[in-house]
């Protein structure tokens, strides 16, 4: 009522999309999924990295968007 929400919204999505990021960019290191793998099997790493996304998307629901 107060004019107040969509300065929320904008801040829960950059927050969220920032989450998200980070999440996806330590999954991708820690399963070693580099630029190398992009250059020589690009379908495996679209995959992974749409996996990767998913994953994070889901924990990113959970901690912020649903709690």
């Amino acid at each position: 009522m107060n004019g107040t929400l969509n300065k929320h919204l904008s801040e829960t999505d950059r927050t969220a999309t920032e989450r998200i990021n980070r999440i996806v960019k330590a999954m991708a290191e820690q399963d070693n999924t580099n630029e190398q793998l992009k250059e020589t099997n690009q379908l495996s790493w679209v995959g992974l990295m749409n996996n990767y996304k998913h994953f994070a998307e889901e924990i990113v629901y959970n901690e912020i968007i649903f709690s």
